[in-house]
């Protein structure tokens, strides 16, 4: 979520031909295509008046073009942008941009054969000027090197100067060429920017202090009703909300917050899920919703540990990535992590940093500085825990994670088996819903890096998360050949009741079992499962068409729900 504070600097001259308002708005010196074609320099009109561009230039200090019309000549209208592809794009066919850009931008382009001496350098930070017939340098921008293939540079607000503090890396593959920047703020924003709770080791019957925090992210003042809802889920019904509270927001200009808060009795030990959340009135309805879980326990937190790098190369650091793969924000206050001694000595524990972990989201847990010249997103948190009390063996290891009520979260024993044993290569979880400790949910990164750090890991299956339905089966069909692709079959189930134990069981076509996969197991209301396509005795079954029976038993052995479903074994021929 992105919060910024801006000063808006508005000055206008009579003159349209000294256009003070004409300024640089967007760089692209690294594009995923061809760096030949498909580099650009975007101009922003911030003045009150058309501007005639002829005569203009741009450079990049050690050489200097001149802006030269296209089919819709040089004339770019107020509060319009202006495009200035490199020739080359149109004489060498390129399409990157072909239906990107919107149809109010000028398009023009330069005539030399690129931007200054030899194009926009990926190595050196080069400073692009824009100069005007009279000769006066009216913007100039140093960019920053270090920006993903494709992503340009881009000027948050076009009417706040050329300073560095008003630049950054876009957020869409591609820039945004002749349209309004990713990163500029929509004109209406009100942001729901934390939803926090205190104490965060509250007990049964003890009082908690829910807090959210709104604040106005857009560039405009306004104001928006604020819902504070605790999520209910019945069984056998759908989610329902609960609402706690309604509030109206002051008005609020652009960077102004406001807290509100409700304070709540925790009635038992189960998780408790609050969502809080704005009507929607404004113009980005991504950060109107915030939710969190509450409770005694983060048994259930899908906080997992999901990559491992225990065998670095020299001179690299060891780490672990945790990873929330849950729909609810984490307030890690009072987590802690640690290696296989922790169990006999929790003085060994290591402290989580206070921050709320966001869904779907990353934390990087490193033994030094060395992981900072790893390729991690800048959105990702990085905590250095720089001490002994911490190793990831070579030989194996476990690592343990507890939340801040001292519950055991996860756990991990992992073996040098689960991967391929070279230096430099993580072990990666294939799935977050799965066993921890099941070999066959960890394999060796398939990233040309060695790893994902911070990102999506290469082995992940695709995936909405758990099922609505009672038995979802993915892959289907799955190809247990070793290749790396597919190799395992997912059991995913969702039931009506917290307190089920359940049985799964694969048949062949004729009815006969082949593999018991769980027997009276405690289950919650989600989970997976995984087969590798053996049989009880470990060996390999025939391709063809398999059942997989699920039944989920209530206390005292009751049946409570079943399901069947088929699925396809397959293998290169």
């Amino acid at each position: 979520m992105r919060s910024i504070a801006i000063s808006v600097i508005i000055g206008f001259l009579l003159l349209s031909s000294e256009a003070p308002g004409l300024t640089l708005n967007e760089i692209m010196y690294n594009p995923s295509g061809d760096e030949n074609d498909d580099e650009y320099i975007e101009l922003f009109n911030n003045s009150p008046h058309a501007v005639n561009l002829d005569g203009w230039r741009v450079t990049d200090g050690a050489d200097t073009d001149r802006v030269i019309a296209l089919e819709h000549g040089l004339l770019v209208q107020s509060n319009r942008y202006v495009l200035i592809l490199d020739p080359d794009y149109f004489e060498n066919g390129s399409t990157t941009y072909d239906g990107r850009i919107p149809e109010n931008a000028l398009v023009v382009t330069i005539d030399n054969s690129t931007f200054g001496s030899r194009g926009l350098s990926n190595s050196t930070a080069e400073t692009v000027s824009l100069i005007s017939p009279q000769g006066q340098t009216v913007s100039s921008y140093t960019y920053t090197l270090g920006n993903e293939q494709g992503q340009s540079e881009e000027k948050i607000l076009p009417t706040a100067g050329d300073g560095s503090s008003n630049w950054t890396e876009a957020v869409t593959l591609g820039g945004t060429p002749g349209g309004r920047n990713s990163v500029t703020p929509p004109e209406q924003d009100l942001a729901i920017t934390s939803l926090t709770y205190a104490p965060v080791d509250a007990r049964v019957g003890e009082t908690i202090e829910i807090t959210v925090r709104v604040e106005n992210v857009g560039l405009q003042p306004m104001r928006d009703s604020l819902f504070l809802y605790e999520r209910i889920e019945p069984s056998g019904t759908t989610d329902s909300l609960h609402v706690l509270n309604r509030w109206l927001t002051a008005i609020l200009s652009p960077g102004d917050s406001e807290e509100f808060r409700r304070d709540w009795t925790l009635p038992d030990e189960s998780i408790h899920t609050f969502v809080a959340k704005l009507s929607g009135r404004d113009d980005r309805h991504s950060n109107d919703e915030w939710a969190i879980a509450i409770g005694t326990s983060g048994a259930q937190s899908w906080l997992v540990i999901n990559e491992i790098m225990y065998q670095p190369e020299s001179q690299r650091s060891e780490w672990i990535e945790l990873y929330n793969a849950s729909v609810l924000s984490w307030n890690l206050a009072g987590w802690r992590f640690g290696d296989g001694t922790a169990l006999l000595d929790t003085s060994r524990l290591q402290l989580l940093p206070e921050i709320v972990l966001p869904p779907m989201q990353f934390i990087v847990l490193a033994a030094d500085s060395q992981v900072l010249f790893e390729n991690i997103p800048p959105t990702v948190p990085v905590m250095i825990w720089n001490s002994g009390e911490v190793t990831l063996n070579n030989s194996g290891d476990s690592l343990v994670l507890f939340d801040s009520h001292h519950q055991l979260v996860d756990r991990v024993d992992y073996r040098p088996s689960w991967g391929n044993g070279e230096a430099g290569v993580s072990i990666e979880r294939i799935s977050a819903y799965s066993a921890s400790n099941d070999p066959l949910n960890w394999a060796a990164s398939l990233d040309s890096t060695g790893s994902t750090l911070g990102r999506t890991n290469s082995r992940t299956l695709p995936s909405t998360g758990m099922p609505r339905q009672l038995l979802v089966l993915e892959p289907n069909p799955f190809s247990p050949d070793g290749d790396g692709h597919e190799d395992v079959l997912f059991i995913r189930f969702r039931l009506e009741h917290g307190d089920s134990r359940i049985d799964v069981k694969i048949y062949d076509v004729r009815g006969r079992a082949v593999r018991r996969l769980a027997n009276n197991a405690a289950a919650g209301f989600s989970g997976e499962i995984l087969w590798d396509g053996r049989d009880d005795g470990g060996q390999f079954v025939p391709t063809g068409l398999y059942i997989v029976y699920l039944e989920a038993l209530g206390k005292g052995g009751t049946r409570m729900q079943s399901a069947k479903r088929p699925v396809a074994l397959a293998r290169r021929s």
